[in-house]
């Protein structure tokens, strides 16, 4: 038996490992990584795979809830929680005199309305939170107050 190899990532001769038998990635962390990502993707590739990992989530998510483990760093670490409160108080107090509300991204063009051509853009509402980076979010056809009708033909 060889005792040597390739390495299917690193392309490196490396050492066979007495105890794997069909060896073909080395033992570095960056070559052991692509060989689990491999094996995930391909894994993954067929159905059962993808329901297995679904099933296995579930349980991890059963036995460890996320707003357990929130719970439970927040009381953990007390001083991480002022921080953080003393941040967004200061953060709300720089944006209490703003025109949009306290937690907003204006990063784009103000909304207008454009009523020349028929066209309002929806407003934003003081208090909520909301990203505005797109010129227009939405449009709303204005509709007329006064009904044009036909003339009587008869």
């Amino acid at each position: 038996m060889n005792s040597t190899f390739i390495c299917r990532h690193c392309q490196c001769h490396c050492q066979r490992n007495p105890r794997v038998k069909n060896q073909k990635y080395c033992s570095s962390a960056t070559c052991q990584n692509a060989r689990k990502c491999l094996h995930e993707r391909m894994s993954l590739s067929t159905p059962r795979g993808k329901a297995l990992k679904k099933i296995r989530n579930q349980k991890w998510r059963d036995k460890c809830p996320a707003h357990e483990y929130q719970k439970h760093y927040r009381l953990a670490h007390r001083e991480y929680v002022k921080h953080n409160r003393d941040l967004q108080r200061g953060r709300n107090k720089k944006h209490q005199n703003n025109a949009w509300s306290k937690i907003v991204k204006t990063d784009a063009l103000s909304l207008h309305t454009f009523t020349d051509m028929g066209f309002v853009a929806f407003k934003v509402k003081k208090g909520e939170i909301v990203k505005t980076d797109t010129l227009l979010l939405q449009m709303q056809r204005l509709i007329e107050q006064e009904v044009i009708s036909a003339p009587n033909s008869s």
